[in-house]
C-alpha cells in the first residue's frame, strides 16, 4: 500500500514537472512569435541592403549602415549590464543607432514632471534636470498619442526628435534627441525610430520598473533606507555612469555622531527628492545619492541639512570608489 501512494506520489510530481515544461515551451513560442514580429515589422521600416543607405546629406552619408544584423547587434549590447545600469548605457545605444551624438533619457516623475536619467553630452541635457512635459504642447500631444515628434520647425526649446516608451498607453520614459540636420527631421525617420523603440522598449520598462521598485524591496526594517549591499550596487551603477559622462550624481555622507541611522533618516526624509536614495555604506555610514547633481549642487543639500543640525560631508568620487569595494 506504502509503495503504490509513492509511485501514485512520483506520478504526480512527474505530471506537474511536465505541465510546467509545457508552459515554459509556450512562454518561449510565444516571445519567439515576438521576436519574429518585430523583425517583419523591422525589415519594413528599414531597408536591408547597406547599398540603400549610401544616399547624401550636404555631402555627407547617413550616419550607419541599415542592416538588420548591425541594428540587433547593437541592441544586444545592453545584455551586458546589469539592470540598474541599462537606462544609463540605452542612451549611447539610441545614439549609435539614430546617428547623432544628443540623446537623453527622461524618466516619468509623476503626472505633469519628468527626471533627467542620461545623456550623451551637454547639448542633450540643455532643458535640464527636470521638465514639466505636460507644459511641451506640441511635443506632449504627439508622445501622448503615441506618435514620434519632429521638430521641423527645428524649435530650439524642444528636442529635434522624440518618442515614448509607454506602459499600457502610459507614457513612462522620453527619448529625446537633438544634433539632427534639418533634412533628416522626416517621416523616414520617424518610422526608424518607431521601430528602434519597438525593439528596445521590453529592456528599458524592465530597468525603469526595477528601479521602481529598488527601494521598497531592499529598505532595511522600518526605514527609507537601502541596505549596504543594495546601496553599494546603486552607487556603482551610477559612479561608473558619470565615470562616462552619461549622468552627473554627487554622494554625501550624514555624520550621525550619538544618533542612530533610524533617527537620522526620519529627520531628513523631508529634505531630499524623491529621486534620490539613502543608504549605508562600510558598516553603517548613511550616505544619499544625489542624482543628477553636481558638487556645487550638492552643497545645497548640505546646507539643508546644516539647518536641520546635521553635519554632512562631499565624499570624492576618487575616493569613495575604493572604499566601496
Amino acid at each position: 500500500m506504502y509503495s503504490e501512494k509513492l509511485q501514485s506520489k512520483d506520478n504526480h510530481t512527474a505530471q506537474m514537472m511536465i505541465e510546467d515544461m509545457q508552459d515554459e515551451i509556450s512562454k518561449q513560442e510565444e516571445l519567439l512569435k515576438e521576436m519574429y514580429q518585430e523583425m517583419e515589422k523591422l525589415k519594413n521600416l528599414l531597408p536591408d541592403s547597406p547599398a540603400d543607405s549610401t544616399q547624401k546629406i550636404e555631402g555627407q552619408s547617413v550616419h550607419h549602415e541599415d542592416s538588420l544584423s548591425k541594428v540587433y547587434g547593437i541592441i544586444s549590447s545592453l545584455e551586458k549590464y546589469t539592470t540598474e545600469e541599462v537606462l544609463f548605457y540605452a542612451a549611447p545605444v539610441l545614439a549609435e543607432l539614430m546617428g547623432t551624438k544628443d540623446v537623453a533619457i527622461y524618466n516619468i516623475a509623476n503626472r505633469d514632471y519628468a527626471r533627467l536619467f542620461s545623456a550623451t553630452s551637454t547639448a542633450a541635457r540643455k532643458l535640464g534636470n527636470s521638465i514639466k512635459y505636460t507644459d511641451m504642447e506640441e511635443m506632449y500631444q504627439d508622445l501622448k498619442h503615441e506618435h514620434v515628434y519632429l521638430n521641423q520647425s527645428m524649435n530650439p526649446d524642444f528636442p529635434l526628435m522624440a518618442s515614448a516608451i509607454y506602459n499600457e498607453s502610459e507614457i513612462r520614459l522620453i527619448l529625446m534627441f537633438w544634433g539632427i540636420p534639418k533634412q533628416r527631421i522626416t517621416p523616414d525617420e520617424a518610422n526608424r525610430l518607431t521601430a528602434v523603440g519597438a525593439l528596445i522598449q521590453n529592456a528599458l520598462l524592465h530597468a525603469s520598473r526595477y528601479l521602481d521598485n529598488f527601494r521598497s524591496q531592499r529598505y532595511l526594517e522600518g526605514t527609507n533606507v537601502l541596505n549596504e549591499e543594495a546601496f553599494t550596487t546603486l552607487v556603482k551603477a551610477f559612479l561608473e555612469a558619470k565615470s562616462h559622462g552619461l549622468t552627473e550624481c554627487a554622494l554625501v555622507e550624514v555624520i550621525l555622531r550619538y544618533q542612530s541611522y533610524e533617527e537620522v533618516s526620519t529627520h531628513i526624509a523631508c529634505n531630499i527628492r524623491l529621486t534620490d536614495y539613502m543608504g549605508l555604506i562600510d558598516r553603517g555610514r548613511l550616505c544619499i545619492l544625489l542624482c543628477n547633481t553636481d558638487s556645487k549642487n550638492a552643497e545645497v543639500v548640505q546646507e539643508r541639512l546644516r539647518k536641520l543640525d546635521y553635519d554632512s560631508r562631499y565624499l570624492d568620487t576618487e575616493t569613495i570608489i575604493p572604499e566601496l569595494r
